[in-house]
């Protein structure tokens, strides 16, 4: 029996497969084959994104990786420390040894990119921002890559008022043999002079009236300050028919000061009995997490085994609380109503421990052109450690979970897939919000289910779509009428999502998706008609377009982009009685591509929310914030010569 190689090999052993940093040919909608999210650089196309998959966060429930291994985020990653991120469900979720109910966010690093580059970037942001950033990758020797990047970013807030940040990060890849790599990174986010736009929460079944954009009626002294350190390393080693993988990565978030400003039983004139200010210092919260992963393949190239054993984990440490909630009573939205800075009386820290240690094995059979099987078993030994400095003893809970996957898609016919799975999960609960009286808080994880159900068909060589059936269950996480974050139910996202991608004609791409989602809450307070059935925050459709037009049947330096995003009605409140109106959001661009002084450049222009379309965002906890207004971007990008 012949080694497996060639194809067989390639798909049974593959890893993600990094795309070129920040440079002058970036651009998402061309480098997207689905319409279910995408990033290159700054630039995002698609249904979902890291903070929304499903009607979830795939983030804030631990399924992050870096290059496909196992990572525990606090935070976004520093932009310039990552080439772009792809959302993995469905279909695209296959392949993984260890999926997740909630999607899987994957992070692509700029420090495993070989090739040379040297980009600079001035941008003209929202409303007269100013950011530069820098893009580095050199080789000083012929198996070592050495990257560095930076930004600088002045940035004026579409609720008035402004920030700054900078960002540095720094990498180096040895490769001492053919496919092996060894990638060492470390990134650096600081962002301060962040005042804190009133979050808004109506006192009945209304709206908030409408507030003139960009005038900050925040409070100057309310300037947040925080910093994100992450560092870490990727090992890849294949050798013959074994791969091993390791990936080990340690984050640090630390909150000088944060400050969220509660706007409260807002009244239809805007207007609120008691505005306060929750003033929240010296957080900390550091997370080591990682993955050592081996596989092994067997078979031939009619048929292929995978077996792969994976030891993943995380180690936790956060200090919280303290936070003062100072009154300032009668308030307005309507003007800028500034109160004099209070004086701070903090109380006593609050503490948050957490382990999760999780062995498993995985098991894939395929053939290539034909189908493709993957079973997995996990079982983790959960730990987490609550100490409230108001309450004497701590709080322990331990958790021995099973968890696993068995998923399979199979090649009907020619260009037609259909696949299909259940995943079993243990996943984090976001964190208590600011409005909560636990604010901050973590509950333990929970486990969380998944089955899903659907087809691809190509088109064309160039043009594919997909439909999807989906169910999830968790049990579902807000706060109650004594305003405390806890277990308040269960909750079932159903939904069917859609995606067309690929090129209609020679420079011309398309990204077209849709979700339709029933998502639903059930148990005791829905049943007594305290809350309603469902989830704050929640919509049953979102869609959104992406076309981008290189003209001269994509040789001409010229192209044209539009980006279209639309929803429906948002559910507003817990009673279900307050739904935010549909909106629609339209977006033109275009590109120049050019040489100065042998130097290649890219001219971007693009005017965002052209028709100027004002709506409101609502957040989990029944925030309320209004959207962005049309503003101009710009952006000069060069690739100079290396």
């Amino acid at each position: 029996m012949r080694s497996l190689r060639g194809v067989a090999l390639a798909s049974l052993l593959a890893s993600p497969v990094a795309a070129n940093a920040q440079s002058v040919d970036d651009n998402a909608v061309a480098a997207a084959d689905d319409a279910f999210g995408q990033s290159v650089g700054n630039e995002r196309v698609g249904i979902y994104t890291t903070d929304e998959v499903r009607g979830f966060s795939p983030v804030d429930a631990g399924n992050a990786r870096i290059e496909g291994l196992y990572f525990a985020p606090l935070a976004a990653l520093p932009q310039r420390l990552v080439q772009g991120s792809r959302v993995r469900v469905g279909l695209t979720a296959q392949g993984y040894p260890f999926p997740a109910p909630t999607g899987i966010v994957d992070y692509d690093l700029n420090a495993s990119e070989t090739s040379r580059q040297l980009t600079l970037s001035v941008e003209r942001g929202q409303f007269g921002s100013l950011v530069l950033y820098t893009d580095a990758r050199l080789d000083p020797a012929a198996d070592v890559t050495a990257y560095a990047g930076g930004t600088i970013r002045a940035q004026n807030r579409h609720e008035g008022g402004d920030f700054r940040s900078h960002i540095l990060t720094a990498g180096l890849q040895w490769r001492p043999a053919r496919g092996a790599s060894l990638t060492g990174f470390f990134g650096l986010t600081r962002t301060y002079d962040d005042e804190a736009a009133p979050s808004i929460f109506p006192g009945g079944d209304y709206l908030p009236p409408e507030i003139e954009r960009r005038r900050s009626i925040g409070q100057s002294w309310s300037d947040r300050d925080n910093t994100l350190r992450v560092a870490g390393a990727v090992l890849k080693l294949p050798h013959g028919p074994w791969l091993i993988e390791a990936g080990l990565f340690g984050t640090e978030r630390e909150v000088a000061y944060n400050f969220t400003d509660l706007f409260s039983g807002m009244r239809p004139d805007g207007t609120t009995a008691n505005r306060v200010m929750v003033i929240d210092p010296d957080n900390l919260d550091r997370m080591a997490s990682g993955e050592a992963r081996v596989a092994r393949v067997l078979g031939d190239v009619r048929l292929g085994h995978r077996v792969t054993l994976s030891l993943r984990g995380k180690r936790g440490n956060r200090v919280f609380g303290g936070a003062q909630r100072v009154s300032l009573g009668e308030s307005s939205l309507l003007f800028a109503d500034e109160r004099p800075k209070p004086d701070f009386a903090f109380g006593p820290d609050d503490r948050d421990r957490v382990s999760l240690v999780t062995g498993g094995i995985g098991y894939a059979l395929t053939r290539p052109g034909r189908f493709s099987i993957d079973l997995a078993l996990s079982l983790s030994r959960y730990r987490k450690t609550i100490e409230l400095a108001s309450v004497g003893a701590p709080a322990v809970t331990r958790e021995t979970p099973i968890t696993g996957s068995a998923t399979a898609n199979v090649n009907l016919l020619p260009g037609l897939t259909i696949y299909g799975g259940f995943v079993r999960g243990f996943e984090e609960v976001t964190v208590a919000p600011a409005n909560a009286s636990n604010r901050g808080e973590a509950p333990p994880a929970i486990e969380t289910d998944q089955a899903d159900l659907g087809v691809r068909y190509a088109l064309a060589p160039d043009l594919s779509t997909v439909v999807g059936l989906f169910s999830i269950t968790k049990p579902y996480f807000n706060v109650d009428d004594s305003a405390i974050y806890r277990e308040l139910g269960s909750s079932r996202n159903r939904g069917i999502e859609f995606s067309l991608s690929g090129g209609l004609a020679p420079g011309l791409t398309l990204i077209l998706g849709t979700v339709l989602l029933d998502a639903t809450i059930t148990g005791e307070l829905v049943d007594a008609g305290v809350i309603g059935a469902r989830p704050v925050g929640s919509v049953r459709r979102r869609s959104s377009l992406n076309l981008d037009w290189r003209l001269d049947g994509g040789t001409s330096p010229w192209s044209l982009d539009l980006a279209v995003e639309s929803y429906s009605e948002r559910v507003g409140n817990t009673a279900n009685r307050l739904l935010v109106p549909r909106r629609e959001v339209v977006d033109l661009g275009f590109r120049y591509r050019f040489e100065l002084a042998a130097t290649r450049a890219l001219l971007r222009l693009q005017v965002a929310n052209i028709f100027d379309d004002y709506s409101w965002q609502v957040s989990s906890n029944g925030a309320f914030q209004y959207t962005h207004n049309r503003r101009l971007l710009a952006e000069l990008r060069f690739d100079l010569p290396t």
